[in-house]
């Protein structure tokens, strides 16, 4: 795994830009994407480019010519009493099934396919392959060449790291230490991180840690964040099983191969 520079304005991720041209962006992230273009008029001239597309597509497509045919297919007036019928069968044939037992009710598992534990802390990889972008369900795999971008989100933030570690036991700092540009604040909501991870032909197994400390004087250092996952690593389990620290969140997401 290493990292790759698919972003073509940097700091500025593809999937925000998307997000923000569609209207889908906190006002901290809209905030921030006006600032980045003000600085970069590359990206500026990007963004005018693209709206001016939405508007031609707008008035070569007016809703006002669908929207009379979306009138003729609106359903006929159901009398009360029909109304009420067709509320009760469905009734019925629930309590029916509820009577034999049948484990319908039961949720998937895999319904929101993301991570998330207590706490509120929250992590999703987006998936570039080729031209297809989507994010990795929780029994998804990968392909060698995949590109991962991270996204991360909590109600109530704090310092965020983000480390790799292998079954060889290396580790790996990715966000959030000296060496990777410095500290790291996540603030209340959600956060695409720059840049992105290219998996790479190895055969070793790899996961990613995310780790969230609360601004406090407890709150554990990146050194000893590091040294923390380093010491876990060193057990033959993986992926390594981490012991709680005062302070700190974390989630732990392997990244599955596609076995040949």
């Amino acid at each position: 795994m290493s990292p790759s520079s698919l972003p073509r304005f940097p700091g500025v991720p593809d999937l925000l830009i998307e997000r923000y041209l569609c209207g889908e962006v906190t006002p901290e992230e809209a905030r921030s994407m006006e600032e980045a273009a003000h600085e970069m008029p590359l990206l500026a001239a990007h963004l005018e480019e693209r709206r001016a597309a939405q508007s031609a597509f707008v008035r070569r497509r007016p809703f006002s010519v669908i929207q009379p045919r979306l009138h003729e297919l609106e359903p006929a007036p159901i009398h009360p009493w029909a109304r009420s019928f067709r509320w009760v069968q469905p009734v019925l044939a629930l309590c029916a099934l509820l009577a034999l037992g049948l484990p319908l009710l039961r949720p998937a598992q895999d319904v929101e396919e993301r991570i998330r534990v207590r706490g509120g802390l929250t992590t999703r990889l987006h998936v570039k392959r080729g031209d297809a972008v989507f994010e990795q369900a929780m029994d998804g795999t990968l392909r060698p060449g995949d590109r991962v971008r991270l996204e991360v989100e909590d109600p109530l933030g704090g310092a965020l790291y983000v480390l790799a570690v292998d079954s060889q036991g290396q580790v790996t700092p990715l966000h959030g230490f000296p060496e990777t540009g410095g500290a790291l604040q996540l603030a209340p909501g959600r956060m695409l991180l720059p840049g992105s991870l290219e998996l790479d032909t190895g055969s070793e197994r790899e996961a990613l840690v995310f780790v969230l400390t609360a601004s406090t004087p407890e709150a554990p250092s990146p050194t000893a964040v590091r040294q923390w996952l380093e010491q876990a690593a060193r057990a033959p389990r993986f992926p390594p099983a981490l012991e709680p620290l005062p302070s700190l969140r974390h989630v732990v997401r392997e990244l599955p191969r596609e076995q040949p």
